[in-house]
């Protein structure tokens, strides 16, 4: 009995997947089955159920459910400045190299959420060339598929919490405290463009510099990793940089097309 019931739920599983795939365009085998689970799982629990059946029913009759699961599955957690020391290799390593070599700069921010990894960087490359920053063409993509995030990231307003941690300089020159949040200044807003996109169905970008793309492959198949690995390799210029989280490593089959010039911090380069 125990055994057909499963059954029925690895079926009802598969039946999910297929609906969100038809709802929202997410392809959910491009995700770890274990991740998927634990995360749909947590939304059920809201609902007091343990069937997949269940919860399929929730979202046919409920539309204010999909924006709840679809923040669910993509795990919206970041900060700004998050892993310091891979932002000063950025400051001090690479964003050198490329001011020297180039007037267009063009680097992407891939799961960039509310918007925090997109803004650090800006504000990096404001601190850094001042009033020399309009002698360049700098342009930051950030991409993420939750939409309400991007929204967030849009308006770009934070709690006093989410930037206790900036550098007091840093909070004086590139935020405006209104009604008692901190709002991104022009200067660093200006630099960066949100749009909505899914990893999974290819990188829409060429001619990058510098890729950020941390603490996101996790969540992703072998699979998933290789085929955006490959879209990243083919987005980057010749010797361009890919950043990924510390704690990820780059898939076995694109291993031969970058070449790792730090490994505590995850940074490599195209070959």
């Amino acid at each position: 009995m125990f055994t057909k019931y499963k059954e029925t739920e690895e079926y009802g599983f598969e039946v999910l997947k297929k609906i969100i795939l038809r709802r929202i365009g997410l392809d959910c085998n491009y995700y770890r089955d274990s991740y998927l689970r634990r995360r749909i799982d947590l939304r059920m629990k809201n609902y007091g159920l343990n069937s997949y059946w269940d919860y399929m029913k929730i979202l046919i009759n409920n539309e204010d459910e999909w924006p709840s699961l679809i923040r669910d599955l993509t795990v919206n957690y970041t900060s700004f400045f998050r892993d310091p020391d891979v932002f000063f290799y950025f400051k001090t390593r690479i964003l050198p190299v490329l001011l020297s070599n180039k007037r267009v700069i063009r680097i992407l921010s891939a799961g960039c959420s509310s918007g925090e990894e997109p803004y650090t960087i800006s504000m990096i490359i404001n601190d850094v060339l001042k009033s020399n920053v309009n002698k360049y063409l700098i342009s930051i993509y950030a991409i993420d598929i939750d939409e309400c995030a991007l929204n967030k990231a849009i308006i770009g307003e934070y709690e006093e919490r989410v930037v206790e941690k900036i550098s007091r300089s840093y909070i004086q020159k590139y935020f405006i405290k209104v009604n008692g949040k901190y709002k991104v200044s022009g200067c660093v807003r200006r630099l960066v463009h949100f749009k909505n996109m899914d990893l999974t169905q290819g990188v829409k970008y060429r001619n990058l510099d510098v890729i950020f793309c941390r603490n996101t492959f996790i969540y992703f198949s072998p699979e998933a990793q290789n085929k955006i690995c490959m879209d990243f390799y083919n987005a980057l210029n010749h010797n361009g940089y890919l950043i990924l989280g510390k704690t990820e490593i780059l898939p076995e089959k694109v291993a031969d097309k970058f070449i790792c010039i730090d490994n505590e911090r995850k940074i490599f380069q195209k070959i």
